[in-house]
């Protein structure tokens, strides 16, 4: 069961917490262009916290197996991808993802990445770590581009 918390400034923010909530949910969904699995198969049972922050007050939300953070609309690719590279240097228990609404990502087809907002997710390392040594055991990856598998799996937490 997909749980959900969210701190909610504002009323602009309902709708983006909405939003994000409504892509975890598609990220579950199996899909016959991925083999029958979904873009995301152990999100269905993640505790997600989901809230907005500036890039610079982005930081260490312990409690929850995921922690999605909504930042501004108007930063940049290489700003994320500082702020990314910063957070997993300092919390090396967790890894750190980015997901900018203007680098659209695809596997086999079906868009993986949110597209609306700018996101930084928040994973433990070791559980990601296992998922990720899980699906190794099955062709889950097999539907990744490369460039993406050596992006996401590879550039981050690999030993």
């Amino acid at each position: 069961m997909l749980l959900l918390a969210e701190i909610k400034q504002g009323n602009p923010i309902v709708d983006k917490v909405s939003e994000v909530r409504h892509w975890i949910k598609e990220l579950t969904v199996k899909r016959e262009e991925l083999g029958g699995f979904s873009i995301c198969p152990y999100a269905f049972s993640a505790s997600v916290h989901i809230e907005e922050r500036a890039l610079s007050k982005v930081t260490l939300n312990e409690g929850f197996d995921v922690v999605v953070f909504i930042v501004e609309d108007d930063i940049s690719v290489a700003s994320m991808l500082q702020k990314i590279a910063e957070l997993n240097m300092i919390y090396r228990d967790y890894i750190w993802l980015d997901d900018h609404k203007k680098e659209t990502t695809y596997i086999n087809g079906v868009q993986s990445n949110f597209g609306k907002a700018n996101l930084i997710l928040c994973q433990k390392r070791n559980k990601l770590l296992q998922a990720r040594e899980t699906l190794h055991k099955t062709d889950y990856y097999k539907y990744w581009s490369e460039e993406l598998y050596n992006r996401i799996v590879k550039g981050i937490g690999t030993p």
